[in-house]
């Protein structure tokens, strides 16, 4: 009988094997840490979206404010004046600030009831029909919405950090397998092996329950 010329030793194959698995733990974690820098990106683009958003909700909520403001006070300050002009007897200093009023002044003046002192029985600012409050509660719904958008910029800034943590991990992975293709022991080898798997398994189980942004 002819003695095999080439007999692959055990040691070889144990090898094999190890540089085998060695290669898709790299490639799995090259591709996971390329989906961490892509996602770590989208939610900083995410993160700055939402914040611009929530700015321009707060700008648009003062702005309002403010204009509600400038309102009541002019609107306040003419009705004293003409409901002193009024009940003093000055009926041409009232027909003057009359004239004054907006709109929406006039026609509360005209149709609100008065009591036996000639004087208004509503508020001008309780009246559901004055415009200034419209203008607070679109101020008041802009401010929500600005809240809203900064406290989804904070989670979008907090998700971007977890990929960013992740991406960390996935380079571990690679340098621990690239670490472990240089040594010639086996059980050097098997070890990095080992805690390559155990970082790998725990980043991907990491990557499923982590949100993702696909915005364009």
């Amino acid at each position: 009988m002819i003695p095999s010329v080439y007999e692959p030793s055990p040691d070889l194959d144990q090898r094999t094997r190890v540089d085998t698995v060695l290669a898709i733990v790299a490639a799995v974690a090259m591709l996971a840490f390329a989906w961490s820098g892509f996602q770590g990106a989208q939610w900083v683009r995410e993160r700055f979206q939402f914040s611009d958003d929530a700015a321009a909700a707060s700008e648009q909520a003062l702005e309002l404010a403010a204009e509600a403001d400038r309102l009541q006070d002019r609107d306040t300050v003419l009705f004293i004046e003409w409901l002193v002009a009024a009940d003093s007897g000055d009926q041409e200093t009232a027909d003057i600030v009359f004239g004054l009023f907006r709109p929406e002044v006039k026609s509360w003046v005209l149709s609100v009831d008065l009591d036996e002192a000639e004087s208004p029985t509503d508020s001008l600012i309780d009246n559901p029909a004055y415009d200034v409050n419209e203008l607070r509660a679109r101020s008041e719904q802009l401010e929500e919405v600005s809240d809203i958008q900064a406290a989804r910029s904070r989670e979008a800034s907090e998700t971007g950090a977890r990929y960013g943590g992740l991406g960390l991990l996935f380079a571990v992975v690679l340098a621990s397998v690239g670490i472990a293709s240089r040594f010639e022991h086996h059980r050097i080898r098997s070890s990095l092996l080992v805690v390559s798997l155990l970082l790998l398994g725990i980043g991907i189980a990491a990557l499923v329950v982590t949100p993702i942004s696909l915005r364009a």
